[in-house]
């Protein structure tokens, strides 16, 4: 963390779905790396969703929707138990993860993971803009070298 307790920025990621890039940028090494890029496909049903209930409490848990800075989203839980000595544990270990789901903007606004294991994590997207974002936004830092796993991933 910076003097003013924030974490700094490590990585950027841009995610073209037209041209289908999605490029990582290490800014500190200026590199980046070009991958293939495919958007999700969320299909929210709550039909689907209750289905996946198992009797040690594990599956997916519909939230229903709610606004998240004047967004709808949809929510979602996947509870998972990893069962007694399976990893050596002496008693169920009960992992959560929470998503808040834009369908305007094809992301997650909100995801929260809980686990015994490794603690708690909080991702919130904020001072979402809407309209058209500055182009210079989706460009390659300037001076980065880029390494392009596409055509590796294509072989």
């Amino acid at each position: 963390m910076d003097a003013k307790g924030e974490s700094p920025v490590t990585q950027t990621e841009i995610s073209d779905p037209l041209s289908h890039d999605f490029y990582i940028c290490v800014p500190e090494k200026l590199v980046c790396q070009v991958e293939v890029f495919s958007p999700p496909s969320f299909q929210h049903d709550p039909a689907l969703v209750n289905a996946h209930k198992r009797p040690d409490g594990s599956g997916i848990e519909d939230l229903g929707t709610q606004q998240i800075g004047g967004l709808e989203t949809t929510g979602q839980r996947e509870i998972t138990t990893v069962p007694v000595r399976a990893l050596g544990n002496d008693r169920p270990l009960v992992a959560k993860r929470e998503f808040w789901y834009s369908p305007a903007l094809g992301v997650n606004l909100i995801s929260k993971r809980q686990d015994p294991r490794f603690g708690t994590q909080n991702f919130e997207v904020t001072n979402v803009m809407l309209g058209e974002p500055d182009p210079n936004l989706f460009q390659v830092p300037v001076g980065s070298k880029v390494i392009d796993l596409r055509k590796s991933a294509s072989e």
